[in-house]
């Protein structure tokens, strides 16, 4: 099986050549491999919708720098993203490409979780004086402004993280819990992205749970995650 762990130079390079495209530069310091994994992952997400004509800017640079958001804490506000905007006759559509930001849950406004990458309604971000026990704010979404979410996770796929992914979807989107038909909507489907190469038992799993499910399960991303977020290829992920 191929080894998940890419060199962290090499998906450094990968960061830095997109932000390069849009002006931009790595501004937080990140170490980990799964960071830089995650927005790499980040970056095919923002070309996946650059591909299917947006129009791509970013948005709150830190001292002209772009900084990901690769904690699950922090005010938003001090982190960049990106934002999409797509003109179809005279409506203009606008979301916003965000980073590990806390989601509402669809069963209960009271829980909440963190997918890695969202795709959300603008200007939707919330605050929260009582959610601790402490002066600190609480930075959320509520469910109905959440498009669509991805999940990163830099292992090789194995048949506990496969069904975790859709515990998850079903507190965020249940209604991707039942096939739907493709009917060529413009923003991807929720989706776990994965750095490892899947063998044969997870290609079961994968192609039962996408059949079954309205969900993309991509793997072997650090090999063929350009040319799975390529022009060419695109068609084949699902959208909603």
């Amino acid at each position: 099986m191929a080894n998940p762990f890419k060199d962290i130079k090499e998906l450094t390079r990968d960061v830095e050549s997109y932000l390069r495209k849009n002006r931009s530069a790595i501004y937080n310091n990140c170490k980990r491999i799964s960071d830089f994994f995650e927005m790499a992952c980040y970056n095919n997400i923002v070309r996946f919708y650059e591909n299917r004509g947006y129009e791509i800017s970013v948005k709150n640079p830190q001292k002209n720098k772009f900084n990901y958001k690769c904690t699950t804490a922090g005010n938003p506000a001090k982190y960049s993203y990106f934002e999409a905007k797509r003109k179809i006759g005279r409506i203009e559509f606008i979301f916003e490409i965000r980073h590990n930001i806390n989601v509402q849950s669809y069963h209960n406004s009271d829980t909440y979780t963190t997918p890695d990458i969202l795709i959300i309604k603008p200007n939707s971000i919330k605050e929260d004086d009582d959610f601790y026990d402490s002066k600190l704010k609480y930075y959320y979404i509520e469910n109905k402004s959440l498009i669509s979410f991805c999940e990163v996770k830099n292992f090789n796929p194995f048949p506990e993280l496969l069904f975790n992914f859709i515990g998850v979807v079903n507190e965020l989107k249940p209604n991707l819990m039942r096939k739907v038909i493709n009917n060529g909507n413009s923003h991807i489907a929720t989706t776990l992205m994965i750095s490892g190469k899947s063998n044969k038992h997870a290609d079961r799993i994968i192609t039962n749970l996408q059949s079954r499910y309205h969900i993309n399960v991509l793997c072997d991303l650090f090999n063929i995650g350009g040319i799975t977020f390529g022009r060419r290829a695109i068609n084949r992920v699902k959208t909603v």
